[in-house]
């Protein structure tokens, strides 16, 4: 049975980083990996530019589904942003960690090459520290939110990416297998 599955998590958690490795243990012949943000992000990105996405995700999916393929879709997506509809099954999986492990992960990311990190610097209008800080206040309510909903949460804190991707393809394989 084809479907379409939400990877979602808060920015740092490892979605774009286990895609590679997800690729290589989903079949390419009945699957589709896409970046959520592959189509670009505007400056201003906010939650009706998430919806919007989110619904281009859902369209896509179903047009694959007629070609015989599920597709996975790797992005920071809320359970607000889906639409209501029953006729519709997507698989939403999160992904979690530890907030210390996320203040590590972006705090790494946002680290020049020369190992300098500029708190004054500034993500997507905001200070680094704000940003990190939001980053990590966001992901126990999405993870609530998630779980609500019985969907699989995969801790990625002890993770390899190469580990956290085989969880989440394990749990594909079998909501696939369904």
């Amino acid at each position: 049975m084809n479907k379409i599955y939400f990877i979602s998590g808060v920015n740092g958690i490892g979605k774009s980083t286990i895609m590679p490795f997800l690729s290589s243990l989903l079949p390419a012949d009945k699957f589709e990996i896409h970046d959520f943000d592959e189509r670009g992000v505007p400056e201003n990105a906010d939650r009706n530019w998430r919806i919007s996405e989110t619904q281009h995700w859902i369209d896509e999916g179903m047009r694959l589904a007629q070609e015989n393929k599920s597709t996975v879709i790797c992005g920071f997506v809320k359970v607000a942003d889906f639409p209501d509809s029953e006729s519709l099954e997507i698989v939403k999986i999160f992904l979690d960690a530890q907030p210390e492990t996320i203040r590590q992960r972006l705090t790494k990311r946002y680290t020049n090459k020369d190992g300098v990190f500029d708190e004054n610097q500034k993500v997507i209008g905001k200070i680094i520290k704000e940003f990190i800080d939001g980053n990590i206040y966001i992901s126990g309510q999405m993870k609530e939110a998630f779980e609500e909903l019985n969907a699989p949460v995969v801790d990625t804190t002890n993770l390899t990416p190469e580990e956290t991707a085989k969880s989440v393809a394990d749990i594909i394989l079998s909501a696939n297998a369904k």
